[in-house]
């Protein structure tokens, strides 16, 4: 399941929990494309604490999105992950490494304030 929290519309602020579906990359994507289209650079906030994985489904359109936006990459400034699962900190931390114009870190459940306050501290530039 997927919760869209409330935010700036510069950032896309997500709580992920159980296992996600299609349905809710679907909600997930259409939500993070319509603040695209009101700034070229946008932060994302994801708390996955709650997180146990994905459909199969969901895994395809996941590799579906990221390859359609090959090039466009660094209009994701800042990715913010707040996870209790250290393997999914490390692997959040090392695909950063992979996107040299986009910063990715991971936080502890209990720095979810500052998660969310790190991943707006980027210059919204509108379109």
């Amino acid at each position: 399941m997927i919760d869209i929290l409330p935010s700036p519309s510069h950032v896309g602020a997500y709580r992920f929990s159980g296992t996600l579906d299609g349905a809710d990359y679907d909600r997930c994507i259409a939500d993070i494309e319509g603040r695209l289209r009101l700034h070229e650079r946008i932060g994302v906030y994801c708390d996955m604490t709650g997180f146990t994985g994905l459909t199969p489904e969901a895994l395809a359109k996941d590799l579906r999105y990221a390859l359609s936006k090959v090039g466009e990459y660094g209009r994701f400034a800042r990715g913010a992950i707040v996870t209790d699962k250290r393997w999914l900190a490390g692997i959040s931390e090392f695909a950063g490494r992979f996107f040299p114009n986009t910063e990715i870190r991971a936080f502890e459940p209990e720095e979810h304030d500052a998660a969310l306050a790190w991943a707006t501290m980027v210059e919204p530039m509108g379109r």
